[in-house]
């Protein structure tokens, strides 16, 4: 289950247009074998993939900008697209010139990876969590995966570093067998917190098994 919406990011501080990506400029495109050269690409095959046209620029036909295609890796320095998951290479009509190759974030993913650490983090709870979370949950996976986005784009903002670091300790403090309370709050597992099994989640905080913002 996720513990928010995609439009949460923005509620709770992600700034507007901050998970814009610049992407990378193709060095080129060649229609002999229907490959994107990009050197060092980074992409495996399955990856999502997005190609937008550079000022003056044209896409290789026929390919469109805003469309998700998936990668099928050559080499490190060359790729194909094709049109679906595992789907089979789209042939290269037109090698196009100067545009922009990049690889979408998935916000999902960031909101799933965000609700699943908050599960690992709340001994005091049942988990998953039951439909409506309380408000406090939803607002940090909301700042937990905003932050995670924006690091991934490269980008900063103050205002969300702070809101980041408050939610992190919210959530070591919840890995410590605090309760959540408030509207919606669920109900307690019943675990003692002086009890082993929670000291033994409280030793080792499992924070630093997600790596921070990594």
């Amino acid at each position: 289950m996720a513990y928010c919406l995609p439009a949460d990011l923005y509620l709770y501080g992600l700034p507007r247009g901050a998970l814009a990506s610049s992407g990378r400029l193709a060095d080129s495109a060649n229609v002999a074998d229907s490959t994107i050269a990009l050197d060092a690409h980074g992409f495996a095959t399955g990856d999502a993939v997005q190609v937008r046209p550079a000022a003056g620029g044209e896409l290789p036909a026929p390919l469109t900008a805003a469309t998700t295609y998936y990668a099928i890796a050559v080499d490190d320095w060359r790729f194909q697209l094709a049109a679906t998951p595992g789907g089979s290479a789209i042939t290269l009509t037109s090698a196009g010139s100067t545009f922009v190759v990049l690889a979408p974030l998935s916000i999902d993913a960031a909101i799933a990876k965000a609700s699943r650490m908050i599960d690992d983090m709340l001994p005091a709870h049942v988990v998953p969590l039951a439909d409506p979370v309380p408000d406090v949950v939803r607002m940090t996976a909301a700042e937990l995966a905003a932050a995670w986005l924006l690091a991934q784009t490269g980008g900063e903002s103050s205002t969300l570093t702070s809101v980041y670091d408050a939610a992190r300790r919210r959530v070591e403090r919840w890995s410590r067998g605090a309760e959540l309370r408030g509207p919606n709050a669920p109900p307690s597992a019943q675990l003692s917190t002086g009890g082993g099994a929670t000291r033994a989640r409280a030793a080792v905080s499992p924070w630093r098994r997600y790596g921070g913002i990594a």
